[in-house]
């Protein structure tokens, strides 16, 4: 019942559907974040069937690439949107610590935020445009194209490793998850979780038709992107938080969203 009910926490919390089973109990809230990758693969499927829904349209290519570039942060109640500009903010302020950590929890918006959620847009559309126009490109060619469905992976990779980090990195102060921070138990679900992200690079790899580098790829990339971006956030702010992992975690979508581009 603890895992039904971490599941549906971990929905609540982070996938902006209505959940079918409002759950609650204090004690789950770590087991929470080994569900957060099962959200995030919900949150893929939804993101490719979206795809192929207004492909089978015919929707014109800007349309289709601004609803796939808008609705990542829509179905997530644009949550890690928001530790994405409070970073920036904090970490483009280029002040002392102190300082970077108050911008941090400032609930005001500040123009290094602006600034970067514009070109973070510019460059996610710009990229999602380009793999559609490829795949449509492949397609009518004869060619069966996959790119795609790194749509599907994505989201779960980065989820799992922003849940990684947030159960296995010491958090900054003021972050919510300070007081139940137990590296012991985390260390456990920390094992779970780079199984998941190991199983979702190496399984394309054994399912016949696939082809590996279009899909694999990006997925690594994400990964290495987000452990990155995770480790640059800790550093600047002084350690780990939700607001971390939400920046690590949208910058690193994006990162896997251009190498399908590029691919």
């Amino acid at each position: 019942m603890k895992y039904l009910t971490a599941f549906f926490m971990a929905w609540g919390n982070f996938f902006a559907v209505p959940c079918p089973c409002k759950l609650w109990d204090n004690d789950l809230r770590r087991l929470q974040l080994v569900f957060f990758p099962l959200i995030g693969l919900l949150m893929g499927g939804l993101w490719y069937g979206l795809y192929w829904g207004m492909d089978f349209l015919n929707t014109p290519f800007p349309l289709q690439a601004a609803v796939l570039t808008i609705y990542p942060f829509v179905i997530s109640g644009f949550i890690h949107l928001d530790g994405f500009m409070d970073c920036s903010d904090a970490i483009l302020s280029r002040r002392e610590l102190e300082e970077r950590q108050r911008i941090l929890k400032d609930s005001h918006v500040g123009a290094f935020a602006v600034i970067s959620v514009v070109i973070l847009f510019i460059i996610y559309y710009s990229a999602m445009w380009s793999v559609i126009e490829s795949d449509f490109v492949m397609n009518s060619t004869g060619t069966k194209s996959f790119q795609l469905l790194g749509l599907i992976l994505i989201p779960f990779v980065s989820r799992a490793c922003s849940a990684y980090g947030v159960l296995n990195f010491v958090p900054i102060g003021h972050s919510q998850y300070k007081a139940s921070y137990d590296e012991k138990i985390n260390r456990h679900y920390g094992l779970v979780l780079n199984l998941m992200i190991t199983i979702a690079i190496l399984i394309l790899p054994v399912i016949e038709h696939f082809t590996y580098t279009v899909v694999s790829i990006p997925v690594l990339v994400t990964v290495v992107t987000h452990h990155l971006m995770m480790w640059y956030g800790r550093r600047q702010l002084g350690g780990m938080s939700g607001d971390i992992a939400g920046y690590a975690l949208t910058i690193s979508e994006c990162a896997g969203v251009i190498v399908l581009a590029v691919l």
